[in-house]
């Protein structure tokens, strides 16, 4: 009897000898948080596009131009990523939760794509026309090279715009010129970009994850 309770109490002492030292590793998690980043967190605090009410609505061409082509929308979505990760490891830092060395590698981590030089989006000619083209207005100040481009660019607007409204098949607001008012096809690719917008996120954070757990090696 006595031997049996021996065993119990020498099982007992080795399970919470164990629990002991476990708590006082410095490689356990309690020590070393991690800095894998929950995606479906943070991809919960995007806020849903909100359409309610906006079909009919009056906009400027322009306007609806950049909210349905969404320009260098990859760039900014991944820079996004990038800065969730950022505050990710600050916050770990700031808190004395990882040291230095580790938060350098983490920051070597987190690629930051610049996005590239060239031109900007189309969507700004569908709103800057010439109220009064500028050869009328001071036609002694040109040369007739000069009158012949202004003429060739702003037909070449102008058919661009007539181009945009066959595109998106658009009807002009009756008030102001250059105004269209907002269908169907604009809510879907209001609701098509955020999609993508999640995507690109994930994906990024997929990555910085995978990247992120090679420093914790």
């Amino acid at each position: 009897m006595l031997k049996k309770i021996h065993n119990i109490l020498g099982k007992m002492f080795l399970s919470g000898a164990s629990f002991f030292w476990a708590s006082c590793d410095p490689g356990t998690s309690a020590e070393n948080p991690s800095a894998t980043i929950d995606i479906d967190q943070e991809l919960a605090k995007i806020k849903q596009p909100d359409t309610t009410g906006l079909i009919g609505q009056c906009i400027s061409a322009e306007s609806y131009c950049h909210d349905v082509t969404a320009y260098n929308a990859y760039y900014l979505h991944a820079a996004a990523a990038g800065s969730i990760a950022r505050e990710k490891i600050d916050t770990l830092l700031n808190a004395n939760k990882i040291s230095k060395a580790k938060y350098d590698c983490f920051k070597e981590s987190i690629e930051i794509e610049n996005m590239p030089l060239y031109g900007v989006s189309s969507c700004y000619e569908l709103s800057h026309f010439e109220v009064v083209p500028i050869f009328e207005t001071y036609p002694d100040e040109m040369d007739s090279l000069e009158i012949e481009y202004l003429k060739t660019r702003q037909k070449e607007k102008q058919d661009g715009y007539q181009n945009f409204l066959r595109k998106y098949n658009l009807t002009e607001c009756d008030t102001s010129e250059h105004k269209v008012f907002i269908n169907d096809q604009y809510i879907n690719e209001i609701f098509k970009n955020d999609q993508y917008e999640r995507e690109t996120i994930r994906a990024k954070l997929e990555e910085i994850n995978e990247k992120f757990e090679k420093c914790d090696m």
